[in-house]
């Protein structure tokens, strides 16, 4: 048997989903039910029973392990400041960064006499160019991303070469995590060896959660009484799952 509302999997005979507290099919409606029901909030803190670990879901502290249930704070005024001062760096750094090769060619040039300033600028601003266009596209998908909420239907890895046919080529592993979101459809996410694996690692299957293009680090878990951590939306520092503050950056954790 299958939650009906986010697909993990029962024992069967389980009036609640064990993951996100839906009722079954085939569970009486009644006062039970409703008060069973009432005990996840939109938040996913207890709010009729907070002597059992829960939290009041407008708290300001939140330690402990939290019951299912996605985040408020994803609007929190901290959060969207420390989201937005990254954004800003970035945007310096590549400016800054962009000019680089074309200075660089320039004074290579004219120190060394090997190279015709008329070339060296040329080569110079090639590489600038390219530098410009990945901060473009940097950008535009950093604007363009969608929020959406998905279960975790597979995971699976497989080789694929670099560079083509050439001497030089290489053969990485590909980490792909497998999702159905909740509009039906299926997407790959796919993570290089050498570079950041976040969904592989961070999601199992059968996981619900929501991915938030706009931080760092994008998965929210809905249960994260079983995450192995909870990982800052700023920095990316992985934190106990009890902790309400990012260790590093003390930015409120997605709880």
């Amino acid at each position: 048997m299958y939650c009906r509302n986010c697909g993990n999997r029962l024992d069967g005979g389980e009036r609640f989903c064990t993951k996100c507290g839906a009722a079954q099919q085939g569970t009486p409606a009644g006062p039970d039910s409703q008060a069973s029901e009432r005990t996840y909030s939109q938040t996913g803190y207890v709010h009729q029973n907070e002597t059992a670990g829960g939290f009041p879901g407008g708290g300001d502290i939140r330690e402990g392990i939290p019951y299912p249930g996605f985040s408020d704070r994803v609007r929190n005024p901290e959060i969207l400041a420390a989201v937005k001062k990254n954004r800003n760096a970035a945007k310096i750094f590549m400016l800054i960064l962009t000019p680089v090769p074309v200075i660089g060619f320039a004074v290579y040039s004219l120190a060394s006499g090997s190279m015709e300033i008329g070339s060296a600028l040329l080569y110079g601003g090639i590489i600038s160019a390219v530098f410009l266009v990945f901060a473009l596209i940097g950008f535009i998908r950093d604007r363009s991303g969608n929020t959406y909420e998905a279960v975790v239907t597979d995971k699976k890895t497989r080789l694929v070469t670099q560079n083509g046919n050439s001497e030089n080529s290489r053969s990485i592993t590909q980490y792909i995590t497998v999702v159905r979101t909740t509009d039906g459809k299926t997407k790959k996410i796919a993570e290089n060896e050498g570079s950041q694996v976040w969904a592989y690692s961070y999601l199992n299957i059968g996981d619900r959660f929501r991915y938030h293009p706009q931080f760092s680090f994008p998965y929210e878990l809905y249960d994260k009484s079983k995450a192995p951590y909870i990982a800052c939306v700023r920095c990316g520092t992985k934190n106990p799952v009890s902790s309400d503050r990012c260790s590093k950056c003390s930015i409120p954790l997605l709880k």
